[in-house]
């Protein structure tokens, strides 16, 4: 079933969208079992009248609403008490993205989201269109226009049959499976993730406030009965750690066996459910990944699009030589959130395959002929000084609060010296034609590649220390990237090194002319 169209070419959403938009009837359900307090009659009251509400309300908006493509822009009315008519033109569509739920999946509609260059939230969402319907305008819209037959809809008696917006797909333009990503990877990619150390954390937090695991029935097998306390497990090993350091250090693996292996089967879980079936496609110049179990997400964006590539290798990634690989479109702007920024073009990657996943993208960067520069010597006394400050701080306030055994924490300093060292190692830049490389992180190096022609500004910022040592920090921010955490940055460079750099690329920038 397809989309009502009418003979001016306006259509409306799927016939299917006020029922799967009842879910929203669910508040006045809510709403009633909080007047339930007031009585049985006003909670009935209560119920009917926001239910009535909601209907009518979803139903006016589906009549109300209709869209059309013409030539050059998208055009949109829509509007229950305030109406309005929008245009969106197709020239500044970065991506439109297909999502679709389990109801959805069922029904065989989704919804499209249409992201434009530099907004704060989606430009235009509508919900619900038949599955065809998306890929249709997903074509239309972004050029995808053979990775589809566009919907035609059944023709009325006494109406002419609509003609279909594109042509047909001929067999050279038959689409090409890049990348498909098995369940195995997808467990290692959730098994190798930093999400399942933080999972780990959150479990054990949770255990403490809620006692929701059975932490009490096994360590009774570990800890004399005596310091055991019904659903106080936490607690209960720390009183045992003031009375047997050994059954302490006992209980205290078993715990962290638990919730190690609790937090990373979460992970892994996580991983398989959200990256299902993950497939990437490539049509000439335009990319398309879909994945997803439960909510299936389809994206499809023009490769001239991306504004940076970014590959993340968590610690244990690198020490099996697995990366990730993710780009960003000016599609996604500041305010969506910050998973939503980044589009995944694998969620799992061998470090020898990187070379051909980047010529998808950048078919002219020789990824293996890349040659890193280091940041400035000085930045590894900067990394130092960081952790030691942290150590110094929380070994004298142990010593203060508790005894000068405190100071103990001192020996610390050892180890912070060789993170340090080993976090200098992971921080460096490279120019490789055209693009600008960066990387940093020690627990989760981070590394950017950005198009000269892709940059929108360029920012040295220095903190106190860092003038101090004569550093700066080179940030560099592309469309629907400003400034935030994790944006493409060099740090720790020489003051005039890195003004020097900074010059010679605002000039090449110039160059180039301005491009989204």
């Amino acid at each position: 079933m397809t989309a009502p169209k009418n003979g001016d070419g306006w259509q409306r959403l799927h016939p299917l969208t006020p029922l799967l938009r009842s879910v929203q009837l669910l508040y006045a359900v809510i709403a009633g079992v909080i007047a339930s307090q007031t009585g049985v009659g006003a909670t009935v009251v209560v119920i009917f009248v926001f239910t009535a509400v909601f209907a009518a309300w979803i139903t006016v908006s589906y009549l109300r609403f209709r869209y059309r493509i013409t030539d050059d822009s998208l055009i949109i009315i829509h509007g229950v008490l305030f109406r309005r008519r929008r245009i969106v033109p197709r020239s500044r569509i970065q991506n439109v993205d297909l999502r679709a739920g389990l109801f959805q999946q069922l029904f065989k509609v989704t919804t499209a989201r249409i992201e434009t260059a530099g907004g704060e939230a989606t430009e235009a969402t509508l919900h619900v269109v038949s599955r065809d319907e998306g890929v249709r305008l997903r074509a239309r819209l972004v050029g995808l226009a053979h990775q589809a037959p566009p919907a035609v809809p059944a023709a009325t008696p006494g109406d002419v049959p609509a003609m279909p917006d594109e042509p047909l797909p001929t067999p050279a333009a038959a689409k090409s499976a890049v990348h498909h990503v098995s369940p195995l990877q997808l467990a290692v990619a959730g098994a190798t993730s930093n999400r399942a150390g933080f999972l780990v954390g959150l479990l054990f937090g949770g255990d403490y406030l809620f006692d929701f695991m059975p932490t009490d029935r096994i360590l009774a097998r570990f800890l004399p009965p005596q310091y055991l306390e019904s659903g106080q497990a936490v607690e209960s090993l720390v009183q045992t750690a003031q009375q047997d350091m050994q059954a302490f250090l006992t209980g205290l693996f078993v715990l962290g066996i638990i919730f190690g292996v609790a937090g990373w089967g979460v992970s892994v879980l996580a991983s398989v459910i959200r990256y299902f079936d993950f497939t990437l496609r490539q049509y000439g110049s335009e990319l398309q990944v879909s994945y997803g179990l439960f909510t299936r997400r389809e994206k499809g964006f023009r490769r001239s699009r991306v504004q940076n590539v970014q590959i993340e290798e968590p610690i244990l990634r690198r020490w099996l030589s697995l990366a990730s690989l993710k780009v960003q479109t000016a599609g996604y702007g500041p305010g969506l959130k910050a998973d939503e920024r980044m589009e995944t073009l694998s969620p799992i990657i061998r470090a020898g395959e990187l070379s051909d996943y980047l010529h998808t993208v950048y078919p002219e960067l020789e990824w293996d002929d890349v040659e890193w520069r280091p940041s400035h010597p000085r930045a590894r006394r900067r990394l130092f000084v960081r952790r030691a400050f942290v150590v110094i701080v929380a070994s004298v306030a142990l010593a203060v609060l508790t005894s000068p055994q405190g100071f103990l924490l001192l020996t610390a300093l050892i180890p912070a010296w060789f993170l340090a060292y080993a976090h200098y190692r992971h921080l460096g830049h490279a120019r490789a034609g055209s693009y600008v490389l960066v990387r940093e992180g020690l627990w989760n190096r981070r590394t950017h590649i950005v198009p000269v022609r892709k940059i929108q500004a360029l920012h040295l910022r220095q903190t106190p220390f860092q003038r101090r040592l004569g550093l700066g920090t080179l940030n560099i921010e592309t469309a629907g990237n400003p400034m935030e955490l994790h944006a493409p940055r060099s740090i720790d460079l020489g003051t005039g090194y890195g003004m020097e750099m900074m010059d010679q690329l605002a000039t090449e920038v110039t160059g180039t002319g301005l491009t989204f």
